[in-house]
């Protein structure tokens, strides 16, 4: 099996010498097939002069296409760039995304406030709330601590100075879903109309075997 290191030796024979700098990683993104080894190629090219005009743009690459160890490298160098609240979320967002629960504690701790912080934590939240849901390992115990743990960052979030609105009302909504809609909450009230008009509630059936059928036409 061919090694990332005679793959690389091998890359670079191909597209020729690359020395670093903006430059030429936009050369090989260009030429890139976005596999590993060429994520993290692009990532040591432009970590040669990381206030080259440029260079956030060549991160955020990275940041989209990289894997685990890519992203970890990002982790690394992304405080040496110049503030870039963007980009910043762009990292923050595909950390969440990949359920990356330790660099979003390292955002929020380097970051103690502002748009990316807040946002850091909310998706912390997020993520573990997710886990709690998605992990099919855990007990019910286990399952209902995962979703304290997620209420008690976003009410951390909640008593913070100058939270954005969008993200206010995010974490409305997710505190909502982890309080009434994961396995084992109680279900919130539901009112309607049967089929011959009468008003009904779900509460009326307390303690009965409920179908709810959900249908739509395509």
């Amino acid at each position: 099996m061919m090694t990332a290191r005679l793959a690389m030796a091998i890359m670079g024979l191909a597209i020729g010498p690359l020395l670093g700098g903006v430059k030429d990683a936009r050369e090989l993104i260009s030429k890139s097939k976005r596999n590993d080894v060429e994520v993290m190629k692009v990532l040591d090219l432009v970590k040669s002069d990381l206030n080259e005009e440029g260079a956030a743009e060549v991160i955020g690459w990275v940041i989209e296409n990289g894997f685990a160890q890519e992203r970890k490298r990002v982790g690394e160098v992304i405080w040496k760039l110049p503030k870039n609240d963007q980009l910043m979320l762009k990292y923050v967002r595909i950390l969440s995304f990949y359920g990356e629960k330790e660099q979003l504690e390292e955002v929020i701790g380097k970051l103690p406030k502002g748009r990316v912080h807040q946002e850091a934590r909310f998706r912390l939240a997020l993520t573990v709330a997710e886990d709690a849901q998605r992990n099919l390992t855990l007990n019910n115990a286990e399952r209902a601590a995962r979703n304290q743990e997620a209420k008690g960052i976003l009410e951390k979030l909640e008593k913070e100075e100058g939270v954005n609105e969008f993200v206010e009302k995010w974490v409305a909504d997710l505190k909502y879903k982890i309080t009434h809609l994961v396995v084992g909450c109680e279900a919130p009230e539901i009112e309607g109309v049967d089929s011959e008009g009468k008003k009904i509630t779900l509460s009326e059936y307390r303690g009965k075997v409920v179908l709810l059928p959900f249908w739509g036409m395509w």
